[in-house]
């Protein structure tokens, strides 16, 4: 038997579990069925006997499920999936992780910790003295979670983790075993790192980039990173340096930079950071946010015109991904991503023209100027409809007057029920 560790004391107790089902809350069919699931493993006793031999010293997780996404520019993206017990014990081992690890990620960094985000990342972005005046270099870090070198990793993990024996014992072998389930094949797989898509993932990804960012923060250099995605500013040479010193230190972790998504913009030019386009202070969307939105709608809209009644079924999809309802307040949507951090409605305003549009050719099958009589904006409406613009300007006013706004969604949904 095993030392009692931190992390096995935390695993037994029930307001953790009970916690992390609040959390898994989701909305949607499939999020109700693997609550469903979480919550049976749990009275069934299967969760208690895991944490036993996770206590012992004795737990092994089965191989994750490796799967082929596609990505918005029609690059495949490779994630991992473990059966549903494993999944919840990672699950609730990172939510253990994120507190007992929090001293140990650097200032620097925003990604995959509580009250970090985008928010804080541009807070610290606008505190840089002169910005207007430096160079901005955009780096990206090619295939981040999969290319993880494991055993460099296990080296570098922080004492809070290492002195947890069964903790390192479970990372150790789950991290170091390449067999993965491809369909119904067992396979090798030697390109897996910390399995991007698994619940550790991302707080394993940011202890290992730790060395980089004390490099720069040591330094005092204007550095800001989220996951992948890092920024650095200075006057030309500066950056260049700073460029060659990032791409040398990635090199020696084993990792190396997309050089498709590096650029350089001098001072005054936009650039963009997480989704967002920094002009002369002011933030819009990307223009990858956009064309990303622009496809997700378009499929949307191509796969509401097989329903019975496509204006309702392709505004309830539509809400679910922009405004999270029928979720939790706290779910990660495309609107608190965005919405506390643009400063005007500008690129919204053209987003919605689009939207109403798609909606009307989820419903007539064409695009024409017939449709706005055929397919009128209170129908859109009275379907739940609710445009970006408003949206945005009902949260900066406050959250009383966005849930005011989103419980209309709501209300046609309960009115409105889907024909399936």
């Amino acid at each position: 038997m095993l030392t009692e560790s931190p992390t096995v004391d935390r695993l037994r107790s029930p307001e953790l579990w009970g916690d992390l089902l609040a959390q898994s809350d989701g909305y949607g069919r499939w999020g109700r069925r693997k609550l469903a699931a979480y919550r049976e493993l749990l009275a069934s006793g299967e969760v208690g006997r895991m944490v036993d031999e996770y206590s012992a010293g004795r737990l092994s997780l089965g191989p994750p499920t490796r799967r082929l996404l596609n990505k918005a520019d029609g690059r495949k993206k490779v994630v991992f999936t473990f059966a549903l017990a494993d999944e919840l014990l990672l699950k609730a081992l990172n939510r253990v992780l994120q507190s007992t690890t929090a001293r140990d990620h650097s200032r620097v960094c925003h990604s995959f910790q509580p009250g970090r985000g985008p928010r804080t990342a541009y807070r610290e972005i606008h505190r840089i003295r002169g910005l207007h005046r430096l160079h901005c270099l955009h780096l990206d870090v090619s295939d981040y979670f999969n290319s993880i070198p494991v055993e460099p990793l296990l080296a570098s993990l922080p004492q809070t983790i290492t002195d947890d024996e069964p903790l390192q014992q479970l990372l150790a072998k789950t991290l170091r075993d390449q067999c993965v389930l491809s369909g119904d094949e067992q396979v090798r797989d030697f390109h897996k790192g910390v399995m991007a898509g698994t619940p550790i993932a991302p707080l394993l990804s940011n202890l290992y980039l730790r060395p980089l960012d004390a490099a720069f923060e040591e330094a005092r250099i204007p550095f800001v990173r989220y996951a992948d995605d890092m920024v650095v500013f200075g006057t030309e040479p500066e950056v260049t340096r700073y460029g060659v010193d990032i791409e040398r230190r990635l090199a020696d972790m084993g990792l190396s930079l997309n050089a498709r998504k590096t650029r350089l913009s001098p001072p005054g030019a936009p650039w963009e950071f997480l989704g967002l386009r920094y002009e002369q202070g002011s933030l819009d969307l990307a223009t990858n946010s956009v064309g990303k939105l622009r496809r997700r709608v378009r499929r949307i809209a191509r796969r509401a015109r097989r329903r019975q009644d496509p204006a309702t079924h392709a505004i309830r999809r539509l809400n679910r991904r922009l405004f999270g309802v029928g979720g939790r307040p706290a779910d990660f949507t495309w609107a608190s991503w965005f919405f506390p951090l643009l400063s005007s409605d500008t690129t919204l305003r053209r987003l919605d023209g689009l939207i109403q549009a798609q909606l009307r050719f989820a419903v007539t099958g064409s695009h024409s100027r017939r449709n706005f009589k055929e397919v009128s904006y209170d129908r859109l409406v009275s379907a739940g409809y609710v445009p970006l613009v408003s949206a945005f300007h009902a949260y900066r006013r406050g959250r009383a007057e966005y849930e005011t706004i989103l419980e209309r969604c709501t209300l046609s949904e309960s009115r409105q029920p889907e024909h399936q």
